[in-house]
This record gives C-alpha cells, sequence and structure tokens, in this order.
C-alpha cells in the first residue's frame, strides 16, 4: 500500500490506528462518520446537496426553482437518518489460526438478527483490519434480509499479503436501508489471532557440506518415532542393563549350563545430523524520508539499490529461502537448530518430532528487520550448541568483513559451513568455495528449488 493510497483511499475496514496522520481523537471521528456513515452513493449525494444549497445561497433572488428541489433533498437526508437507529445484529467468526502469505483465507462468520424488527440489505465487512490482510471485496459481503431470531452463515475471505503475526480487529455489519445513502451499522469486537506464514517454495535437492558428529546422548536425544538402534550382538547380562533387552530365547538354551546367566541384546545408538541454520535480518538506518508526499511515493515504489526499502525486499526472500531450506532439511529428518535475530533473539530446535515445522513457521513470520547487527546477539547462543552441530547454514543479506570473520571462526571450529548470499543487485559474485549468490532474478520464477 503506498502512501497516497493510505491518505486518499484509507479503506474502511483498516484499523484506524495504523493511519500515519488520523492519531487525534477528533481526526479519527471524522474518518470514522465519512467512512462508516456514508456509502458511496451518499458522498456524491452529499456534494450534490452542498451545490444546491450553494446555488440558493448565492443566487436566491435569481432562480427560485432549486427550492423544490433543494427541499427535496432535504427529505431523503431527514428520511436517511434511520440509519442512526441501533442495529440489532450480532456475529460469531471461526477461522484457521495459520494461512501462508499470498493466500486466501476463507472465515465462517455466522450472522444472527438479535432485535425485533427485520433487517433490510444486510452486508459483512471487516473492521480493524492491519494493512497485511485485505478484506474482499472491500465494500463487503452481502447478506441479505434477515428476519427477527434467524441466523444466516456467510463465508468472508480474506486475502493476507504478507506474513506475520496479526490480530484481527472484528466485523462490521452495515445496512444502507432504506435509500443507500446513510448505513446503519454495528460494530462486532472479536479479536483473532491469525499468523501468516512466509511463502517458499520446497527445495527439491538440498546438499550440505560433509561433515558428521556422534551427538551426546545419540538417538535418545530426539524422539524414537519411527527410529531404531542398530544390533550388534548378545552378551552376558551386567548391572545396569535394561531389562527389557533380555534375549529371552537365547537366555532359555543356555539354561543348563553351569553358571549360565541372563543374556542381553547389545546395540549401537545411531549417529544423526545436526544443522544449524543462521538467518541475517540487519537492515541500516536509513536517512528521515523526504518531506514532499511525490519523493516519497516515488520513493517506495522505485526503491534504490541499498536503500532500506531495498534491503526489506530482500529480508522477505531471505525469510522465503530460510523457510525452505528448515522445510528441506525437517524432510530429510535433520535435527536443525534455527537462530535468527530482530527486536529479539530466537532459537528453536526442531526435527525429529522435537518441534513441528509449524513453530519454525511461526518464528519466520515473526521476524524483523535489525537496525543492529544481529550476528553480535546470535554468536553466544550459538557458539553454546556448536560442539553438537555438524553443518551451519548462514543465510545473510550482505558480505562484508564482520560475515567473513562469523563464517571463519566457524569454520576453524570444524564445522562445515554453508553461505546463502541472498543479494539485492544482480552483480554480486560468490568469494567463497560453498557460497551461492542468489539475485533477485533468482526469485523472479517463484522462488529457488534446488540448492
Amino acid at each position: 500500500m503506498t502512501i497516497r493510497e493510505i491518505m486518499v483511499g484509507y479503506p474502511a475496514s483498516k484499523d484506524i490506528n495504523l493511519h500515519p496522520y488520523y492519531q487525534g481523537r477528533a481526526g479519527q471521528w471524522v474518518w470514522r462518520f465519512y467512512h462508516f456513515r456514508f456509502t458511496r452513493a451518499g458522498r456524491w449525494f452529499l456534494g450534490l446537496t452542498g451545490t444546491i444549497f450553494f446555488v440558493i445561497a448565492l443566487f436566491w433572488n435569481l432562480d427560485t426553482q432549486t427550492v423544490p428541489l433543494a427541499l427535496y433533498f432535504s427529505g431523503l437526508w431527514c428520511l436517511s437518518l434511520v440509519a442512526f437507529f441501533p442495529l440489532g445484529v450480532q456475529a460469531q467468526v471461526r477461522h484457521a489460526e495459520r494461512i501462508t502469505a499470498g493466500e486466501t483465507l476463507m472465515a465462517e462468520v455466522t450472522v444472527t438478527n438479535s432485535g425485533r424488527r427485520p433487517l433490510v440489505d444486510l452486508s459483512l465487512q471487516g473492521w480493524g483490519l492491519p494493512l497485511q490482510v485485505e478484506a474482499l471485496p472491500e465494500e463487503g459481503v452481502p447478506v441479505g434480509n434477515l428476519q427477527p431470531g434467524e441466523s444466516r452463515q456467510v463465508a468472508f475471505p480474506l486475502h493476507c499479503r504478507g506474513r506475520g503475526a496479526f490480530i484481527l480487529g472484528g466485523y462490521r455489519l452495515l445496512s444502507d436501508f432504506p435509500f443507500g445513502l446513510l448505513q446503519a451499522y454495528r460494530v462486532q469486537r472479536q479479536p483473532t489471532r491469525l499468523i501468516v506464514h512466509p511463502s517458499f517454495r520446497p527445495l527439491t535437492r538440498f546438499t550440505l557440506p560433509h561433515g558428521r558428529r556422534f551427538q551426546p546422548g545419540g538417538i535418545a536425544m530426539a524422539s524414537q518415532v519411527g527410529d531404531s538402534f542398530e544390533y550388534l550382538g548378545n552378551r552376558e547380562w551386567r548391572d545396569g542393563d535394561n531389562p527389557r533387552d533380555i534375549d529371552w530365547r537365547s537366555t532359555a538354551r543356555l539354561a543348563g549350563a553351569a553358571g549360565a546367566a541372563l543374556v542381553v541384546r547389545e546395540w549401537r545408538e545411531e549417529y544423526f545430523l545436526r544443522v544449524g541454520v543462521v538467518l541475517d535480518t540487519h537492515i541500516p538506518a536509513e536517512a528521515p524520508a523526504p518531506s514532499r508526499l511525490f519523493l516519497r511515493e516515488l520513493k517506495e515504489r522505485l526503491p534504490a539499490p541499498g536503500s532500506a526499502l531495498a534491503r526489506q525486499a530482500a529480508l522477505e526472500r531471505a525469510v522465503s529461502l530460510c523457510a525452505a531450506v528448515s522445510d528441506a532439511l525437517a524432510r530429510e529428518d535433520y535435527i536443525v537448530d534455527l537462530f535468527a535475530a530482530g527486536p529479539m533473539v530466537y532459537h528453536l530446535t526442531a526435527g525429529r518430532s522435537l518441534a513441528y515445522r509449524e513453530q519454525i513457521l511461526d518464528i519466520l513470520a515473526c521476524v524483523e528487520g535489525s537496525p543492529e547487527e544481529p550476528l553480535a546477539g546470535i554468536a553466544p547462543r550459538l557458539h553454546e550448541q556448536l560442539d553438537r552441530l555438524t553443518t551451519v547454514v548462514c543465510i545473510v543479506l550482505d558480505w562484508d568483513e564482520r560475515r567473513r570473520h562469523f563464517v571463519e571462526n566457524l569454520r576453524q571450529r570444524g564445522v562445515g559451513v554453508k553461505v546463502l548470499w541472498v543479494s539485492e543487485t544482480d552483480d554480486a559474485q560468490p568469494t567463497e568455495g560453498d557460497m551461492q549468490v542468489l539475485p533477485p532474478s533468482a526469485f523472479s520464477q517463484g522462488g529457488v528449488d534446488a540448492l
């Protein structure tokens, strides 16, 4: 949404508190009255009424034929004041808690006429929606006529343009009866949570630098669902062995031998890969935006390389790439440690049923850009887990001395490192052996499918 769209055509379904200019109570009241009470036809009719009265006031002694027309217009407005009567209606909403960016969420809304009079030309509109969530259509979904006590279920589509964790304010039920000039409405405050996951293209192939370490505790650290230890053979019972490992058939065969003891099965714990994924979220602070509206809108539509807007677009691509990498590792049964920093440092261990894939996407939905260097906050958390990691995948937005030193330190600790550089331009070149540069053109066809 551009600045001009916010100023001129700010939708009535949006949260007025997000408006960049209408922050005072008086301004917000005027905005609500203009958008909530008047229909589009009513705004045009209001302008026509003002023109008629202006002509009467200016030329009343020359053109008296406009007086009956003004009285007719005044009568219509007086009859339309029925819109200020309370609207006895209620709504209950139900929708999924998670969705992917770019998809449309179908909310199920049950509308009930709780009043004593029939409701005519009733419609449903979003209220208090964040900027990233669009109500389709913007003017609302028609409900129709409801008799007292009657209920009707309608599908209310919400298009999610970008990722994030949002609170949907509720819904507005309105009726433009009788003349379609003014609207009677009632706001149904029903805050609901919605998490919009980043969209990504699943990877068909993902290669990692070779490296394998034995994890302390072996497979016991992760879920044993679907896993098994490797069978080595049988041996005699020792103190501390698990009674479940007793091989009763072998014990029975040796029961007649002198000094025969219990026989147990011996197992060897599996080795498995544990991969760390580091997401760079650094967006440098930028100079204040130009004061002129035209220059600000032009800067937003045509972001220059290196600007905060171009960097934000690169961050969105990096988040989608991080989601694709985490999804590929989870499908290959790796243990994944996700490290990301924004206003706060996130660390989540997932894989082998330790955490669900949705939890990784929940974190990536909330990640924001950081004006400070995020690696300074990630490094201590990462070094605590470094002895257990076999490979680290670094998704960076830039390649400078600080990031080169960060990667070199990981390699000196004996960890395999793969660097994915999400560049803002198409002219960046890889400088390391295990580095891949992903320019904007790499994402133009829907994403990257092999790394």
